[in-house]
């Protein structure tokens, strides 16, 4: 179990915030911008945290921007989440410690639909015993990933993260392990029922998403993403979680990203792309307070 917390942490929540999607444009380049204002500049990349060793090579794009930047900038401290002592705090946050458990919680049914899908993945429900229902719904989702092949040792975030340490380029973050934390925890917001129904439902048409995720994702084309259930879906049925995961984060990331134009180095800063996009992204943001800004 300590396995999957831990690859949720690097890969930075994946399937619910479906963590890259959305852009201006229908015929695009690649998930890559560079964003100006006078003579400076720095690159804002889209990622995808999870991805298989035969998504490798990424786009040239991104290795356009990596090799231009003098530093690189990720959403948290990779290194830290990866941590027993951040993964122990992880875990607290997704299990009870009231007494309450995941069958006191759950209807007769949902616990029975949830006992029987675990079935066909031979584990036994009493593992979830404790875990808060948003967490089990998580960790189901992580599991899917990983049983697709996806991890986030081959995810964008975590190959640039390898190659700036063996380049020896300063790496930084947006917002602390903490920080993270506190917005993934807003899943509890959602209904106990409703958060094992979606990840159960999501799980069904994971491998179709992914498909569609990749294409788009290369070919810059975040906008087509945006019209995916599974993603546009979240926005309308969980508005709360929506807000907390992507929009109050994005406002937070605002504070920072402007004061790069102060820095005489050149930075490549690198988000989930679902960051990125619509009136709420970094990208119409950014846009706002008049920055120029180009896809490669």
């Amino acid at each position: 179990m300590e396995n999957l917390i831990k690859f949720k942490q690097t890969c930075l929540l994946v399937i619910f915030v479906a963590a890259n999607l959305f852009a201006q444009s229908v015929y695009a380049q690649s998930s890559v911008w560079k964003v100006s204002k006078g003579g400076s500049y720095f690159y804002l990349g889209g990622t995808i945290h999870v991805l298989t060793a035969s998504d490798h090579p990424l786009p040239d794009e991104f290795m356009t921007a990596y090799n231009d930047a003098d530093s690189v900038i990720f959403e948290t401290d990779l290194a830290e989440v990866g941590t027993p002592q951040y993964q122990s705090k992880m875990l607290q946050t997704m299990t009870y410690n009231d007494g309450r458990t995941l069958a006191s919680e759950l209807t007769p049914e949902t616990y029975a639909e949830l006992e029987k899908f675990l079935a066909t993945r031979d584990i036994a429900i009493a593992n979830f015993s404790t875990f808060q229902p948003w967490g089990v719904a998580l960790v189901l989702s992580i599991m899917e990933y990983q049983r697709l092949g996806m991890t986030g040792e081959f995810g964008v975030d975590m190959h640039f993260n390898h190659r700036a340490l063996q380049d020896k380029k300063a790496i930084a973050s947006l917002e602390t392990p903490d920080e993270q934390l506190t917005a993934l925890a807003s899943m509890s917001l959602l209904e106990p029922n409703q958060a094992i129904a979606m990840a159960l439902k999501d799980i069904e048409r994971l491998p179709d998403f992914i498909n569609t995720m990749k294409t788009t994702w290369r070919n810059g084309d975040l906008n087509a993403l945006l019209n995916i259930p599974l993603v546009s879906q979240m926005k309308v049925d969980t508005p709360a979680m929506y807000k907390a995961l992507v929009v109050d984060r994005n406002n937070n990331w605002m504070q920072v990203l402007p004061s790069l134009m102060s820095s005489e180095s050149i930075e490549f800063v690198m988000v989930g792309a679902m960051h990125l996009g619509g009136k709420e992204g970094l990208l119409y943001l950014l846009k706002q307070q008049g920055f120029k800004v180009e896809q490669l």
